[in-house]
């Protein structure tokens, strides 16, 4: 783990997101995290920002902000209170100091952060692909008509 990477910790229906400044601290909005609607962005500890969740580390192919250049951004908005679950929370503020812009994917596409996973029984792929055959060979029955 290094300086300026982006931690996600797990939480019950969302994830708390935080930017490892080294030495087990991290700058993260603590509003949330602590059970609060409202919360400043503060330098914690590691055992703090997981609250005894774990963590793991998201993984960039690109970054437009280096590892260093991402935690003094981090450090210029220290203090800052603005959180608000939908436009300004953890995941994008640590967005912002990695990438440059707000983004919250769990905000954005919160299905898409769904943990289960359906199990599907496997003839069910097989009847809707005869379905789809079927619906296929209709269609262009109608279309030569």
């Amino acid at each position: 783990m290094e300086r300026g990477d982006h931690l996600v910790s797990p939480r019950a229906g969302y994830s708390h997101h935080g930017l490892y400044l080294g030495r087990n601290k991290v700058i993260h909005y603590i509003g949330f995290s602590r059970g609060r609607h409202k919360g400043e962005i503060a330098i914690t500890s590691l055992e703090e920002f997981c609250l005894g969740e774990g963590f793991t580390i998201q993984t960039y192919p690109y970054r437009v902000y280096s590892h260093e250049e991402s935690a003094q951004r981090a450090h210029s908005r220290l203090g800052e209170d603005w959180y608000d679950i939908l436009l300004i929370n953890s995941e994008h503020f640590v967005t912002w100091c990695i990438q440059g812009l707000h983004s919250s994917p769990q905000v954005n596409h919160p299905l898409a952060m769904t943990v289960a996973v359906p199990v599907i029984n496997p003839s069910y792929f097989q009847r809707t692909a005869s379905r789809a055959t079927s619906l296929s060979t209709t269609s262009s029955t109608i279309a030569r008509s």
